[in-house]
């Protein structure tokens, strides 16, 4: 049952938080040990037991065991009900302590609640400590990064992140048995804290500055941004429709200045914006292949499935990246435009965007380049020859390629925000 629980979680936690765990093997494979970690998120617990062969047994609210289903779920993962009213702690503690006697491993984070700032809170219990102090077990650190923006004390849900779990080489307690309690146990807590501040910090560093950039004023509009505008206008008035044309970039350069200079900005609204010239070429897709006098898009569905998907890595990835995507996705539009001209095709925009998505993420190291790039190029290429290869499908595939190659050679420099140099220029975690 564990196992099968902890495969299909572990699954669903690398999609949505890209999770990973280091160092698991730190936690000893038999005998008794402490994992002693900070404490950013409700997913804590989880994320500590995915990658551990052995059941790691947390504390949990004893009434939360009476809730049908989460009861199982809570039990599956190794945690044990305690009582949590006040002086009860001693019981509590008991329980933990002959867990660990018995030669099992708990889970103790030392802050006894979720941090309030991502950082791991000076003051720490004493529990983990005197369990390893007592009792001679392997006290185990761990650091929990990524895991506060994913889901702050303040969010009532979580939202996509990067999350990394770090467990640190074991500290013996054996040094300190031979000092007294009021000496060794804040000594065992100093060294365990100094472990796992030192690979936190830099996360929750970051935290803070994508935190300062989600607030800060948006940048004017861009070249990408003005450039969807113009081939809006270009095309439909190639087609007869100017006025229609011209209405809706003056609609889209407005909402652009309205986003500079009034919306308060924040997570989302950045997103939206970023997001904006794929929403607006997109969405005026049909109305500009009819000016061109194109055909319809075959499977057009499909093809909207196929560019949300391969725009969900970029949730994760740096924000110039992410930028120099969407930028070069504007391009592959534009030369997509070009080739239906040349070539009218109903399948020649699943082949340009595939194309060009595949040959980014994969020259760009994105994340999950390696199965997002291998499952955009089979789009790429499979579906034209369901949906009906021609000859001219070709000239599709060479818009996707030269797309990508221009969005490559060409990184993106401009403004992501006035507090862009803030940004972590790498991985968080």
């Amino acid at each position: 049952m564990r196992l099968v629980l902890t495969t299909l979680v572990e699954a669903l936690f690398r999609v949505l938080f890209t999770y990973d765990s280091l160092g698991e093997e730190n936690v000893p494979a038999r005998g008794p040990a402490v994992v002693a970690a900070n404490h950013p998120s409700y997913l804590d617990p989880v994320l500590l037991s995915l990658q551990v062969s052995r059941p790691i047994r947390f504390m949990a609210w004893d009434a939360l065991f009476r809730v049908p289903l989460l009861g199982a779920l809570m039990r599956a993962f190794g945690a044990f009900p305690v009582d949590i009213r006040r002086g009860k702690g001693r019981e509590a503690y008991e329980k933990a302590k002959a867990l660990v006697q018995a030669g099992e491993v708990v889970g103790l984070f030392p802050e006894g609640h979720r941090s309030q700032t991502g950082w791991m809170e000076p003051r720490l219990r004493e529990g983990a400590a005197r369990l390893c102090w007592e009792t001679g077990a392997l006290l185990v650190p761990a650091t929990i990064a990524g895991a506060y923006r994913a889901w702050p004390h303040h969010a009532a849900l979580p939202r996509p992140a990067r999350i990394r779990v770090r467990f640190h080489e074991a500290i013996d307690p054996a040094p300190y048995r031979g000092q007294p309690e009021e000496e060794a146990l804040p000594a065992l807590l100093r060294e365990l804290q100094r472990r796992v501040d030192r690979s936190l910090l830099p996360g929750v560093k970051a935290d803070l500055r994508m935190a300062f950039v989600y607030a800060s004023p948006a940048p004017p509009p861009r070249v990408h941004e003005w450039a969807a505008a113009i081939l809006l206008v270009a095309v439909m008035t190639a087609g007869g429709r100017a006025a229609a044309g011209l209405a809706a970039a003056i609609l889209y350069v407005g909402y652009l200045r309205l986003d500079a200079r009034v919306l308060a900005q924040s997570r989302l609204v950045k997103w939206v914006r970023n997001l904006s010239p794929i929403l607006l070429l997109l969405a005026a897709g049909p109305a500009l292949l009819r000016a061109l006098g194109a055909p319809r898009v075959a499977a057009g569905g499909a093809l909207l499935a196929m560019v949300a998907g391969a725009l969900f890595p970029y949730l994760y990835d740096r924000g110039r990246t992410a930028l120099a995507f969407i930028r070069g996705m504007v391009l592959v539009l534009g030369l997509e435009a070009a080739a239906q001209c040349l070539c009218p095709s109903p399948v020649g925009p699943h082949a340009a965007l595939a194309l060009y998505a595949a040959v980014f993420a994969a020259g760009a190291r994105t994340v999950f380049w390696r199965y997002a790039a291998l499952a955009l190029l089979a789009y790429a290429v499979g579906v034209p020859l369901l949906l009906g290869w021609t000859v001219g499908t070709a000239l599709h595939l060479l818009a996707g390629v030269a797309a990508a190659g221009v969005a490559l050679a060409w990184p993106f420099r401009g403004r992501t925000s006035s507090l862009a140099r803030l940004a972590p220029t790498g991985p968080i975690g």
